[in-house]
């Protein structure tokens, strides 16, 4: 129970926000989204590697070419990746930054090598691969005049109709947690009921102080897979493959964000900080073909489908810090006292299961060979946003039937279909060393109607390669930038909320190599 009763009311009635990165449509797309992946060479190329062959991309890529491989391989990939964020937030500019290294690929294609001489020949492609790392550092600052985070907390408590006693209910005195974070801000008396409206609406001291907001996130993880694929060779001239994809998916995000009141007389300031683990496992399919028009042109065809997670587990936690300088009150023996120190306060660890359909993909491409000299490849895919779903068995009944319409209407709304355009060459300048160069653009997926950031990614790539009759070296650079967009919370009004706007950058080092055998 709160213990305390406010002798103090602030006047300005607050509102509602939700972090922008917690929303289940926000993650669904967090999740769905990869770039260019599969070996260094590949990386090289732009990620364009439908209509090549006889790489270990294949198995994720076009299955097909594992059908032109004629001796079998196994290969490994180490990279460094670096991603910097600057962001700009109230006119105040911040840069974050952060870095890993990883293991893109791993595995190996066993080739028949056709030595019974027959129409038919193949090879088998097993290996693990990293489709996409969760790195997205955010660093953010500047003064606000007209809102705080609090607002938040007061339009989520106004919206329910709640009462300083039914915020009291959602607190567990065992625990020392609550179950909203409207509820923390009341407990931590951040918040409260104006008296001369039978206890709504809540508001906060002090509303009209210059703000001083910090804010940072950080996001972790991978989505990794484990891939078998065959693929099957018609006369060397037709091409036809499958493959299953058993993804994980492993992600952590934090935000921390921390409001400071200038010249406050009874509240300095607070820090809201949150957790968000997400783990889950999903199953896939993809089908492909590959057909040799001449020696000199291959055309493709690709087909992944959407990624099935049956079970996407998920842990929410808060706490809620409060900076307090001395808030006049009635004690509970009824005499006039000043609180000057405030704990803070947890709120109840959720858990929750929720199931996921990522969109499916569908790619064409070519590779056009210029003798021996090296070769052109270009892709084209189509990835179908707007077809994520998200639902949970968990819920159950006209529970899960809400929660789908709630959240697969948002995602119909805001997303929609993507193209991804890639391109990539390769010249031969000896017998055993070759040099490469990479473009791509890969579409944002967003609605036009979700707001006015184009979120279209670029890349750009080259390498280098060296090749003996029974190994090779393959050495790859990457950069790739972005635009987007971090919301730390929203209010009914818009005029009394910022955004930051970002630009990502992040720039990846391959190192690849295999052995034939």
């Amino acid at each position: 129970m709160k213990k305390a009763i406010f002798l103090f009311f602030s006047v300005l009635t607050l509102n509602t926000a939700v972090a922008q990165i917690y929303t289940y449509p926000s993650l669904a797309k967090q999740f769905s989204t990869s770039y260019s992946s599969g070996t260094a060479r590949m990386q090289a190329l732009g990620g364009a590697n439908t209509a090549l062959g006889a790489d270990l991309s294949s198995i994720t890529g076009n299955p097909a070419g594992l059908g032109l491989y004629t001796r079998s391989e196994v290969n490994m990939s180490l990279a460094y990746t670096g991603v910097q964020t600057k962001s700009t937030y109230l006119s105040t500019s911040n840069e974050a930054s952060e870095s890993q290294i990883q293991m893109p690929t791993l595995g190996m294609v066993i080739s028949s090598n056709n030595l019974s001489g027959g129409d038919w020949h193949g090879s088998l492609g097993f290996g693990y691969s990293r489709q996409a790392i969760f790195i997205q550092p955010i660093q953010i600052s500047g003064t606000n005049n007209r809102s705080s985070l609090l607002d938040n907390f007061i339009e989520k408590a106004n919206d329910k109709g709640a009462t300083g006693a039914s915020l009291d209910d959602e607190y567990d005195s065992y625990s020392g947690t609550a179950s909203s974070a409207e509820a923390l801000a009341y407990q931590t008396y951040l918040i409260n009921p104006n008296a001369t409206s039978a206890g709504v609406p809540f508001e906060r001291f002090q509303p009209l102080l210059p703000t001083n907001q910090y804010g940072s996130a950080t996001n972790t993880g991978a989505l990794t897979s484990w891939d078998f694929a065959y693929g099957a060779s018609y006369r060397d001239k037709l091409y036809l493959g499958a493959a299953m994809h058993f993804s994980k998916i492993t992600a952590s995000s934090s935000t921390t964000w921390e409001d400071e009141f200038v010249g406050a007389k009874y509240v300095a300031g607070f820090q809201y900080a949150e957790t968000l683990l997400t783990s889950g496992s999903g199953i896939a399919i993809s089908l492909g073909g590959i057909y040799k028009v001449n020696p000199s042109l291959r055309l493709s065809l690709a087909f992944r489908s959407p990624t099935y997670y049956d079970q996407m587990n998920e842990t929410y936690d808060a706490r809620l810090s409060p900076n307090v300088i001395g808030i006049p009150a009635i004690g509970s023996t009824g005499n006039p006292i000043t609180i000057t120190k405030v704990n803070p306060m947890r709120l109840t660890t959720n858990e929750f299961t929720y199931q996921l359909l990522s969109p499916m993909k569908l790619s064409g491409g070519f590779a056009f060979f210029i003798s021996k000299k090296g070769f052109l490849t270009a892709d084209v895919e189509y990835v179908g946003y707007g077809g994520m779903k998200v639902y949970s068995a968990e819920l159950g009944g006209s529970a899960n039937q809400a929660f789908q319409t709630k959240y697969n209407g948002q995602i119909s709304r805001n997303f929609e279909g993507a193209l991804n355009i890639k391109l990539g060459s390769e010249i031969r300048v000896s017998s055993s060393v070759s040099i490469r160069g990479g473009a791509a653009m890969f579409g944002s997926g967003y609605a036009p109607s979700y707001d006015t950031i184009d979120r279209n990614s670029f890349q750009f790539s080259g390498g280098i390669g060296y090749r003996k009759s029974n190994y090779y070296l393959d050495l790859t650079a990457i950069q790739r930038t972005q635009k987007d967009a971090y919301t730390p919370y929203t209010l009914k009004n818009a005029a009394d909320f910022s955004s930051a706007t970002l630009s990502l950058t992040s720039t990846q080092f391959m190192l690849g190599g295999g052995i034939y055998f």
